[in-house]
């Protein structure tokens, strides 16, 4: 048995998709979707990503819409699903300290060894880690009852660790939307 090459467990995001499995998927023709992308981050004045960026995320969506048989049209054209697609961005920072000592709280138990003095001090390391998420929503626009509750139809979440090269990241959102349509092959148009 081989091992997995780790340096690639974690380049690509981890996809996730649930179908509405009582939804007939070839009653709907149309589709929307934004040329914008919420963004939610650590940062409060990030709401919204209108750039070259953005348009490669919602370009892979409606590329695979289109290789399934749905038509893009505009969103005062009626469009039998609408489609929403946010961007989060979260970086979590860590301190790990301690050890199998954890009840003397990071120092080391004193009589272990026998009696010793000076304590040992605790060891500690602090550590960050960037992750990001990119979620797809599909609602049926089509059967949409007048109280304006909107039946999901279609949704996936992708997600993974993300570095500083933007490139990279929206490469890595953009293989992961193809692979969440590839993997939901309820979606296609019969």
């Amino acid at each position: 048995m081989k091992s997995p090459d780790f340096d690639q467990l974690s380049s690509d995001f981890v996809v996730t998709t649930k179908t509405d499995s009582s939804s007939i998927f070839s009653n709907y023709r149309t589709y929307y979707i934004s040329d914008t992308v919420a963004y939610h981050s650590d940062v409060v004045t990030d709401t919204i990503l209108n750039n070259a960026n953005s348009k490669q995320l919602v370009d892979a969506v409606k590329q695979n819409m289109n290789t399934l048989g749905y038509t893009f049209v505009a969103k005062g054209a009626k469009p039998d699903l609408g489609i929403n697609m946010g961007v989060l961005k979260n970086t979590t920072v860590s301190v790990v300290y301690g050890g199998w000592w954890d009840y003397w709280y990071g120092w080391w138990d004193p009589w272990y060894w026998g009696w010793y003095y000076p304590y040992y001090y605790p060891w500690a390391y602090a550590y960050a880690i960037t992750t990001g998420s990119v979620i797809v929503t599909m609602v049926d626009l089509k059967n949409a009852p007048t109280e304006h509750n909107l039946r999901v139809v279609w949704l996936s979440v992708m997600g993974g660790a993300v570095g500083d090269n933007i490139n990279t990241n929206v490469q890595r959102g953009v293989t992961a939307i193809n692979q969440a349509f590839a993997q939901s092959p309820l979606l296609k148009r019969q």
